[in-house]
């Protein structure tokens, strides 16, 4: 399983879902503070495509965009509670 979550594969299945999910819920989100958690998912996908691109060729790198793709996962998720609470309390 943790071979399969660290491929290629499934780093730009996650990337590509990500950007479907953003073109499907772009007229969902009236507010410009909506689309934080959008770009927390975006950009943790993103590294994480280039993590498994360039760990070949230089693994301290694919290690350190690593350790960034878990923040931009724990943001995303700060970020999408915040936005939960926005929304259900306007």
């Amino acid at each position: 399983m943790t071979r399969f979550i660290r491929s290629k594969t499934f780093a730009w299945c996650a990337f590509l879902l990500v950007i479907v999910v953003l073109i499907a819920t772009f007229s969902l989100r009236t507010a410009w503070w909506a689309f934080i958690d959008i770009f927390f998912i975006f950009m943790a996908a993103f590294v994480n495509v280039m993590a498994v691109t360039l760990k070949k060729i230089n693994p301290v790198v694919g290690r350190m965009l690593d350790k960034w793709t878990l923040v931009f996962c724990v943001l995303w998720l700060l970020a999408f509670i915040g936005e939960w609470i926005a929304m259900s309390c306007c």
